[in-house]
């Protein structure tokens, strides 16, 4: 199990599996609402107004609700692999000007799909262990800084794993190993924003000397 991916007991582009987490994850986690908050007050006082941001796994939507509300934002985009999240994404976001963008960040081609950037910020909640073991993110992390600007952000939350299993030990990455990936995806100034109640929020800077990507 410790070298295999992990297969989700779940299939989010399925409409019923879809609605059933958007339906549970507040009540699972009532404390979600004060991790939103963090991120979007992190992005507000930590990066110059108007923002480009780019969130990858919007689930519902929640979190992009939360940010422009709290953030000028010049322009937000989300990427998720599910039809249904984005279609609530559409509903709950119907005030703003979003990009719904349909696509998978476990694909190593997902970048192509985000034209122009660079964004300001990339941000992920509760998405990034959907590549389905640890050992993946440092290579997403390196797919991230084609898409964010010098001096831009990467914000990440996820979870400590729940037990000492084997599964969970191969999907969730702990506050360390976050660390440790976006150091060796050439990221730098890492830092953990906040924890709470076993969930963590991590950041990082694209290095203004990283060489260009293609």
């Amino acid at each position: 199990m410790d070298d295999a991916d992990v297969p989700s007991s779940i299939d989010l582009r399925d409409p019923h599996d879809a609605q059933t987490w958007a339906d549970e994850a507040e009540l699972k986690r009532p404390w979600r609402g004060e991790i939103r908050r963090a991120i979007a007050g992190l992005l507000r006082d930590a990066l110059p107004a108007p923002l480009r941001v780019l969130e990858l796994g919007a689930g519902p939507g929640l979190l992009a609700e939360t940010i422009l509300a709290t953030c000028r934002v010049e322009r937000y985009a989300i990427l998720d692999f599910s039809p249904p999240f984005l279609a609530m994404c559409r509903a709950r976001l119907a005030a703003y000007t979003v990009e719904l963008v349909l696509g998978d960040f476990t694909s190593p081609t997902w970048p192509a799909l985000i034209a122009p950037p660079p964004f300001d910020a990339v941000v992920a909640m509760q998405a990034v262990h959907e590549v389905r073991h640890k050992r993946h993110v440092s290579q997403l992390y390196t797919q991230v800084a084609r898409v964010v600007r010098p001096g831009g952000m990467l914000v990440v939350c996820d979870h400590e794993p729940f037990d000492d299993s084997a599964r969970n030990r191969a999907l969730l990455a702990t506050e360390a190993e976050q660390h440790a990936a976006l150091h060796a995806a050439g990221f730098v100034q890492i830092a953990t924003h906040a924890r709470v109640r076993g969930m963590y929020i991590c950041f990082a800077r694209r290095d203004a000397q990283m060489r260009a990507l293609p």
